[in-house]
């Protein structure tokens, strides 16, 4: 456990270092026990930094693993984007037990549903707004 250090230790320190060292060379011994802090510090942080690189590296190295374990099953083996999304629909089918996938509705037609109705409510509100707009003039 580090001590802690208060103003009263502080100041008995300060005293100390004065009547030992002296005030020709405190400023000089201050400088140096700063430097000193300094490098401590950077290799405290440099100590830290490898051990965060190896901790990077190591899970780097578990999914580089795990891919190649799922190549080796042949589930990724060639998969392109269109392949992709299309088991990705065909896996969200299935997990919401849709039978046929006629029967769920299009994510396209959502989306410009979705737009449509965003701009007639963003038209109405400038529509509001510049009716706000002229009143106040």
């Amino acid at each position: 456990m580090i001590p802690q250090l208060g103003f009263a230790e502080m100041l008995i320190i300060a005293v100390l270092a004065l009547v030992v060292v002296g005030p020709k060379d405190l400023p000089k011994m201050m400088r140096t026990a700063g430097r000193f802090m300094a490098k401590v510090k950077a290799m405290g942080n440099e100590f830290k930094d490898a051990f965060n690189q190896i901790g990077a590296d190591e899970e780097l190295a578990n999914l580089r693993k795990e891919i190649d374990e799922l190549k080796s099953l042949g589930q990724i083996s060639n998969l392109s984007d269109e392949t992709f999304e299309e088991d990705m629909r065909a896996l969200d089918n299935e997990l919401r037990g849709v039978a046929n996938s006629d029967d769920v509705t299009n994510l396209d037609d959502d989306i410009k549903a979705y737009d449509a109705k965003r701009k007639e409510v963003q038209d109405k509100n400038l529509k509001t707004n510049d009716a706000k707009a002229n009143d106040d003039n």
